[in-house]
């Protein structure tokens, strides 16, 4: 099956639908947690925060301060961009309602749906998506 942008988009949607249900009971706001802040997963993250309105609960998990985006390294390799024109922080994610976190995930306990991190804290979940890059 090829996944393009609008299937993604409606599996966010649904995604995001069904993480609300629990809330329609009394239950804490339903708790995502996405490693790899790459462009998956700062898409990912962005739109279920987005999305949600704040009913979800969105933390991104990504070691790196600065990403640089593949995307437009034609244009610097061209000498059109400086390299820090293709560096994008995570500020913009944190305004936009996701908990960013710069540490290294170094474990994932499905039974408890936990993530632990390289500096010694602990995430818990309810839904967790990996998109990790390259140094993963």
């Amino acid at each position: 099956m090829k996944l393009n942008r609008r299937g993604f988009l409606g599996a966010g949607a649904v995604t995001a639908a069904s993480l609300y249900a629990p809330m329609v009971i009394g239950q804490a706001r339903p708790k995502v947690v996405v490693i790899g802040g790459g462009a998956g997963g700062a898409t990912a993250a962005r739109y279920i925060a987005k999305d949600s309105k704040g009913e979800i609960d969105v933390t991104l998990i990504e070691p790196a301060r600065r990403y640089y985006t593949c995307f437009f390294s034609n244009l610097y390799l061209g000498g059109f961009k400086d390299i820090e024109d293709i560096g994008h922080t995570y500020g913009a994610m944190a305004a936009g309602g996701v908990n960013v976190v710069h540490d290294w995930a170094v474990d994932v306990d499905r039974d408890a749906k936990t993530v632990s991190l390289a500096g010694g804290g602990s995430l818990p979940y309810d839904k967790l998506i990996l998109s990790p890059g390259i140094d993963f």
